[in-house]
């Protein structure tokens, strides 16, 4: 697909998404007119783009029976998870419980049959969808997580093929998504920093190996009951150098990842610019939130005022919703969320040693507000 097609596809979707659901198919006809290949590439879009995901559906009030359903890799909707979809048939394995749903794929808590141990399955109808760049994306999802090996990335079991399924399948992580887990314990910001450090060392050791996330987000990070958090869903990943190189397929204007928490230059589809400092910039989105419950962003409008917004940097300084934030924070926020990915933190290792010292710092601070015992 040229760039040009790529280009028309997302300014459409943009035109269209944001109407009234009603209204959606009939200016779809009129744009598209008779080119169906270009309406069936929208509609996938907006199929999509309904799917639950938005971090700020969170309902505090859920019981913590239902909350169970946060421990996937996509917040997802129990309408579409009960009742609605059947398991597939995998050899091997019982698939007992869709827990997450992505545009290609789904992920089920399952069973496997050889050790009777519970895991996640991650599949992929290869009948279900006509796009060859999809199944690409999937498989190379399964090298890059393959490739991984860090006690807070879940790690994978087996992949493999069974008739028109394709599949892997890894570790199930008991437990709540960050933001979830921080709000419940109400966590002060030394903890929160400290969680956090793990969850930069983990994205640090992906770095290393020359590869980026390009889709973090709390819903894509788990903490497990004893509080070990866990980097989840290297889908969108992208190799930026050897090997692999060549299953980096994303051309430039598209828009892969979510909204709400990618980098200027990917939400516009500058993919010459997308590397580290990538994902620099949604650890800076994701650590914002933990510390003041507010988005940097002005998320109200349309998408596409969203993406305006976004590419020029509007950015709302942390101490408008905490004037008792540390400074060394504060500027830790500020240069993750950098317009310029060359003006942010150049690698997550390069974060990790400053929020380091600001976790020292507010230790010291705490210790000289302990009363001196006698």
């Amino acid at each position: 697909m040229s760039q040009s097609r790529h280009q028309q596809i997302t300014d459409l979707f943009l035109q269209i998404c944001d109407l009234p659901v009603e209204q959606q198919n009939s200016t779809l006809a009129n744009l598209c007119g008779e080119d169906m290949e270009l309406m069936e590439e929208i509609k996938t879009l907006l199929q999509q783009d309904q799917l639950p995901g938005l971090e700020d559906e969170v309902d505090p009030d859920r019981s913590d029976s239902a909350r169970m359903l946060e421990d996937n890799f996509e917040e997802f909707d129990e309408r579409f998870a009960r009742g609605k979809v059947s398991p597939p048939s995998i050899t091997g394995y019982e698939l007992t419980e869709l827990i997450g749903q992505g545009g290609v794929s789904q992920v089920w808590r399952a069973t496997d049959q050889r050790n009777n141990e519970e895991i996640a399955i991650k599949v992929h109808n290869l009948t279900a969808f006509s796009s060859e760049d999809a199944l690409t994306r999937f498989e190379r999802e399964i090298k890059l997580a393959a490739s991984l090996d860090h006690p807070n990335i879940a790690s994978i079991i087996d992949s493999g093929r069974d008739g028109d399924m394709y599949y892997y399948t890894l570790q199930l992580i008991q437990g709540k998504r960050l933001d979830i887990y921080a709000r419940d314990r109400e966590l002060g910001d030394e903890a929160i920093l400290r969680l956090f450090s793990i969850v930069c060392g983990a994205v640090a050791h992906a770095h290393q190996q020359s590869i980026i996330h390009r889709d973090l987000k709390p819903s894509n990070i788990l903490v497990s009951r004893e509080g070990h958090p866990y980097v989840l869903d290297f889908g969108l990943a992208k190799a930026m150098e050897g090997v692999m190189k060549e299953a980096s397929i994303t051309m430039e204007g598209d828009i892969l990842g979510t909204l709400e928490f990618m980098a200027p230059e990917q939400a516009v589809g500058e993919q010459a610019k997308i590397g580290p400092a990538t994902d620099i910039y949604s650890l800076g989105l994701i650590l914002y939130r933990l510390l003041t419950k507010n988005s940097p962003i002005e998320s109200s409008g349309s998408r596409y005022a969203l993406l305006k917004r976004m590419q020029n940097g509007e950015i709302e300084p942390p101490e408008t919703y905490r004037d008792d934030l540390n400074q060394e924070t504060i500027d830790i926020l500020m240069r993750c969320l950098q317009r310029e990915p060359d003006d942010r933190y150049a690698t997550a290792g390069a974060l990790n040693k400053d929020l380091r010292e600001v976790i020292r710092t507010l230790r010291f601070e705490k210790g000289k507000d302990q009363p001196t015992s006698i």
